[in-house]
């Protein structure tokens, strides 16, 4: 996938979505009553693999047995994307990405230990002004 010359940059496993705390507790609720109290459930955001490498982004489907990537999702080069302000939580740090040439973006979640990663990141891509 890589072209010639282009290295990657760094790699870091991220979520792509946000499930809450309020949503897991109805799911479970659920589950649990129409089981008989036998069974429960918690949802989970998908895991990503994220890579850059000088001019693109990379995201890859996390194969959550073997902990490699399953597939390519989705690659957007750095020229074209713009960032969000980051936003630093307790547990996890995340920024949107915006693609205006598709008009769509995605908000990305870092876990609190790829920081280093999260910065490099953020670094490269140029921030929205609004």
């Amino acid at each position: 996938m890589l072209e010639p010359g282009e290295q990657v940059e760094t790699t870091s496993l991220v979520n792509l979505s946000e499930v809450s705390f309020k949503k897991n507790v109805v799911m479970g609720l659920a589950a649990a009553v129409l089981s008989g109290g036998t069974m429960t459930v918690a949802a989970a955001p998908q895991p990503m693999y994220l890579a850059t490498t000088g001019e693109r982004l990379f995201l890859f489907q996390a194969n959550q047995v073997f902990a490699k990537p399953d597939r390519h999702v989705a690659t957007f080069r750095i020229k074209d994307v713009k960032r969000s302000e980051v936003k630093r939580g307790l547990v996890k740090h995340s920024f949107v990405l915006f693609d205006e040439s598709l008009g769509s973006a995605l908000r990305i979640f870092f876990p609190r230990f790829a920081k280093s990663e999260l910065d490099v990141v953020a670094g490269q891509i140029t921030m929205a002004t609004v």
